[in-house]
């Protein structure tokens, strides 16, 4: 009658989102934007790939370091969608972050020029 699978596909959907998402952050974050945007486009073809070696390396890099979500981001790296939605992503945040760089500074220029203009019945 009620079916397991479609929850959890409901709740792997969610935690896909949320690793695309830090991953994401971390890049924008970085200001690695435009590297990473032109790495993933150029190897979208290649994500299987480049699931099959992160799967071959996985002993040798796991006995070296410490990844909680390596499994997960091979998990992702099966799929050329998820490596799209992070794409996707990863322009969303960097408009976010340039949008807000923008307010910061039409902000501060607007404080120079009111420090600069003398107050009104001030002595000059």
């Amino acid at each position: 009658m009620w079916s397991m699978r479609g929850a959890k596909e409901e709740t792997k959907g969610k935690e896909r989102s949320e690793i695309l998402d830090r991953f994401a952050r971390k890049v924008v974050e970085r200001r690695l934007s435009a590297p990473a945007i032109l790495f993933l486009e150029s190897t979208k073809p290649l994500s299987f790939l480049g699931n099959q070696t992160m799967v071959f390396f996985q002993p040798i890099v796991q006995s070296i370091f410490t990844f909680k979500s390596y499994d997960d981001i091979m998990l992702l790296l099966e799929d050329r969608e998820n490596v799209e939605c992070l794409l996707r992503r990863i322009e969303e945040l960097e408009a976010e972050e340039q949008q807000r760089i923008r307010k910061e500074k039409r902000l501060r220029k607007k404080a120079k020029r009111a420090a600069d203009e003398p107050e009104e019945g001030a002595d000059e």
